[in-house]
Parts: structure tokens; sequence; C-alpha cells
């Protein structure tokens, strides 16, 4: 049975090596239903992912180069999952064996483990970043009482959705709000106020890409410098499972961020969908990585009781909220359209 089932990891190995990546997924799957090695929902994540960008790859949404990045990840994904096969299954035959007793773990064994299917430990500077890039989030004000979310680029630039500033007019009368947070006693701290150049801006209706991108006014006697900026990679596009982080002013209110249950769904034309939680005054949040990289911009969310919103081609629907991806948004930017 073991030299079997090593003869079938070398296969899939060398489909993958040939970048056979379909055919590999479905050998994995195959194996998995034989052995019960409890890989099934990895593989699935992983072919998901892979099947999304090969659709957008057909459809010319993403580049080969792109394409090829998103192949190499999932032939290294899987072939990491490999390694955890023989593990798995000889794991899983000495519990099943073990079925027939009954007996009592001491609590001195302290058997600490990695639960689930991948290890969710993050470095301490984790949250360092994360501070870090909640600086650069601010609270969008309108005159006609609009309210949002927007974050500032290395550039001076503010990014946030068309729906909450679509129009030259609106800008011009309205304000951003830096430092609107709530401190460790619970005191609202000193908020910076500013406000924006209608000459210098860009925009996309909410049927596209629901953007708008304007330059903020600097004021020498309170310097924007001082709260940083966003970095963006919109290459680095979270794979379906992965988490997603949002920093927001949901209401309107003070700066919050959502940390928990906040999923990848699906990848779908220029849309990220995830669970993580937002609110009216959302709008226009950054959505960033694991790596506190921006990838998205979020826009809308439906929940289930409202219908959900589709999340690929094949009509499936979940609630959800969505955002879009930066990867599309700046190639709009660059055509000048």
């Amino acid at each position: 049975m073991q030299n079997a089932q090593l003869v079938y990891l070398q296969t899939i190995e060398g489909l993958l090596e040939d970048n056979e990546v379909e055919k590999a997924l479905n050998a994995l799957l195959e194996l998995d239903q034989q052995t019960q090695a409890g890989i099934r929902q990895d593989v699935i994540m992983q072919s998901g992912n892979f099947k999304e960008a090969n659709k957008m790859f057909q459809r010319g949404m993403i580049s080969f180069e792109e394409f090829g990045r998103i192949s190499a990840r999932t032939r290294y994904g899987l072939l990491e999952l490999m390694k955890e096969v023989p593990r798995r299954v000889e794991r899983d035959a000495k519990i099943r064996s073990l079925g027939a007793f009954q007996f009592d773990v001491p609590d001195e064994a302290r058997l600490e483990k990695i639960i689930g299917p991948q290890n969710n430990l993050l470095r301490i500077n984790w949250l360092e970043k994360a501070l870090r890039a909640s600086k650069a989030v601010c609270r969008v004000v309108c005159a006609d009482g609009e309210l949002g979310t927007g974050f500032l680029t290395q550039e001076g630039y503010l990014f946030t959705n068309n729906h909450v500033i679509p129009s030259v007019d609106i800008a011009r009368d309205a304000r951003v709000e830096f430092n609107y947070e709530v401190d460790t006693s619970g005191k609202t701290k000193s908020r910076s106020t500013y406000r924006l150049d209608p000459s210098d801006w860009i925009t996309s209706p909410p049927d596209q890409f629901d953007f708008t991108r304007i330059r903020v006014v600097d004021d020498p006697a309170n310097p924007l410098s001082q709260w940083g900026a966003v970095e963006f990679d919109p290459s680095a596009i979270p794979t379906v499972g992965e988490p997603v982080t949002i920093i927001q002013h949901p209401q309107g209110e003070d700066k919050h961020i959502a940390l928990n249950a906040n999923d990848v769904l699906s990848v779908w034309n220029q849309h990220l969908y995830y669970t993580a939680d937002t609110e009216p005054g959302s709008s226009g949040a950054p959505v960033f990585n694991k790596d506190w990289k921006v990838v998205a911009i979020h826009h809308a969310g439906k929940t289930d009781a409202e219908g959900g919103l589709q999340i690929n081609e094949r009509g499936d629907k979940r609630g959800a909220n969505r955002g879009i991806l930066f990867q599309s948004i700046f190639q709009f930017i660059e055509s000048g359209k």
C-alpha cells in the first residue's frame, strides 16, 4: 500500500512538473478518496483559485505573466500539501486502530497543535504593520451628509468610491478626516481635516470600477505626510479561503477593523468577494491582504436575507461583501479612459 501510494504521489509530482495542474488536482482528489488523507478541502481551495485565474486569462483579463505566477503558486501549494499525505494517512490509520480503546490524555501532556488546514500563527509585528496601515485610512465627509471611507497614497491622492464622491461639485465641498479614532481609555482622538482638489481627479461609475481618485490639499501647519500611505500590490490577490482585512469607518463612526470571519469566497472578473463585515459608511475602505498590501477597494455587499451576491460565473449566490480589484482599477487609469 505504501509503495503504491509513493508511486501515485510521484506521478502527481510529474504532472505538476509538466504544468498539468488540472490533471494533478483531479489525481489528488482521487488519492484523498482512496486514502482518506483529509486533503480534499485544501485541494478544492487551490482548484477554485487556479480555475478562476484560467478563465480570466482565457478572456484576456489577466496577462500571461500573472497567470504564470498564479499557476506557479498553485503548483507550489500542491507540492507542499503532498508532503503531508503520508504522515496524515499513517496518523489516521493509527487513530482508527485505537478506536476500540478508551483512555484519558493527561493534562500535563500539553499537546499543542496547529488546528485546521493552515497555520494561523502570526508574528507580533503584524499588529504594528496594521497600526501603520490604519493611519492612512480616513473618514470622507460630504456637504450633503454622505459619509464614507478613504485612504491615502504615497503621491498624496485619496481613493474612495465613486458613489461616495461622484462629481467635481461634491468633491469641491467635501473634506477628509484623519485620526478619527478612540484611544485605549475610550476617548476620541483629535482629528485632522483636509480639503480636496477637484482639478486633479479621475473616477469610474459604480457599474464599472466604482472608484474616485482625487488629490488631497496639504496643510503646511498640519502636514499630510504624518499619516503615511498605504502600500499596493495589485498582483498579490488572496486565494479562496485566505483572509482579507478591512479598516473602515462603519456608519461614519470612529475607525474600526474587520479582523475576524474574513475569508475570500471567490475572485471573479474585477471583483473580490469576501465575508469580512462592513456597514454603510465603509464604502471606499481599503481591502488588505495578509501582508498589509492593498489589493481592492470595498464598495458593496448583500446578506443572504437580501438575496446575496452572485460570486462566480456559475451563478452561485452568497451573502458576501465585494471589492474592486486594483489590478483592474490601475489598468483603467493607465488606459486614460
